[in-house]
């Protein structure tokens, strides 16, 4: 009975053949399984500074979000009060029209104080609400801003592997596709940068 061949032979024979894949033509795989390294390495630098971009924006957007939350509080404050003054000249005057003392009909002096400080506060919470509509407009700039890195990010992340994989499996148009995978997530980092 014939044996097979003793695992060592089986390790000198991969040897040899690996050793004689780089005297025909394994200098033109090794350079693209280089070239592939390198553009998994670049594609995975991008992916960092897409990451820094997306967390800056993503914590701008909670901040604006957060300054428009107080400023729509401040305004309900002013709304408040600009309720108060109404219900108190309401009260003030519907108490002068139950004395029969005042015996003209301009108001006092204390119902325009409560008119003057009505208005006011009404003027004033129109100030505060354009703030607020200002930062929230902000806010949702900055998230815009969030998901395009994301999607930069993704498309990154998604080169990275294909350009890993086309290193294992030596085949020319996985790695084409990390590439493009690549630009398209500098072109949603870009747009996220300008917009």
């Amino acid at each position: 009975m014939e044996e097979g061949p003793e695992p060592h032979e089986w390790v000198e024979k991969a040897a040899e053949e690996h050793h004689h894949g780089h005297e025909h033509g394994s200098d033109a795989r090794g350079s693209e399984m280089t070239v592939s390294a390198v553009t998994a390495a670049v594609l995975a630098v991008l992916a960092a500074f897409g990451s820094l971009l997306s967390g800056h924006a993503v914590n701008q957007a909670i901040l604006e979000q957060t300054k428009a939350t107080d400023q729509w509080a401040f305004y309900q404050a002013k709304s408040t009060k600009s309720h108060v003054y109404q219900v108190g000249g309401e009260l003030i005057k519907a108490l002068s029209l139950t004395q029969s003392t005042t015996a003209s009909d301009s108001p006092g002096p204390s119902l325009r104080h409560f008119q003057q400080e009505t208005e006011r506060y009404d003027r004033e919470k129109e100030e505060v609400k354009k703030e607020a509509e200002h930062l929230e407009a902000e806010s949702q700039h900055e998230f815009h801003k969030h998901q395009q890195f994301a999607l930069g990010i993704a498309c990154f992340q998604v080169g990275i592997v294909l350009a890993s994989v086309s290193i294992l499996v030596r085949i020319r148009a996985i790695y084409y596709l990390s590439v493009v995978a690549g630009a398209a997530g500098l072109v949603w980092t870009v747009m996220g940068l300008l917009g």
